[in-house]
């Protein structure tokens, strides 16, 4: 995680210098200069330099909010799943692709000892150096929380 400050910190470097300069000009200009369009200049230098500040600031956090959110999701996952196989009843390709990996929709029969099985569906990506061990009529490993079991985003593929 602190990789990850750092480099979001790192990506708003120019976001804080343009700020420093607006709010610099602004400090520097003139009471009485104006905008090409007649509004205060010195005020337009303060928003501006505001803006440059808060707009990334705020991105950032949210960022590190959603991640932070996923953890404890992968972790809660970890700590009340079970472990399980699934048979892969159906293969989808959604057309999407994040970095060259496809986005594809599964339809799972899940098997978790002591359990009845179920079926569920996923979205996941799937690095394609895993794509053969996903195919239609293939048994995985899984990590599932049988006490939420339709809920996709309490299923994790353990690939190998």
């Amino acid at each position: 995680m602190g990789k990850l400050i750092g480099r979001l910190l790192l990506y708003n470097i120019p976001f804080f210098l343009v700020s420093g300069f607006m709010f610099y000009s602004g400090f520097a200009a003139d009471e009485s200069a104006l905008t090409d369009d007649g509004y205060n200049l010195k005020l337009f230098f303060y928003v501006m330099g505001t803006g440059f500040l808060v707009i990334p600031l705020a991105t950032s956090s949210g960022i590190l909010i959603w991640l932070m959110a996923k953890r404890k999701r992968i972790a809660d996952l970890v700590a009340t799943g079970k472990q399980g196989t699934a048979v892969v009843l159906d293969l989808r390709d959604t057309g999407v692709t994040i970095n060259d990996d496809p986005r594809v929709k599964l339809l799972l029969e899940i098997n978790i000892p002591n359990y009845p099985p179920y079926q569920a569906r996923k979205t996941v990506t799937l690095p394609l150096i895993y794509m053969s061990q996903v195919q239609t009529g293939s048994t995985i490993q899984i990590l599932a929380d049988p006490e939420q079991p339709y809920e996709e985003k309490r299923i994790a593929l353990l690939l190998k």
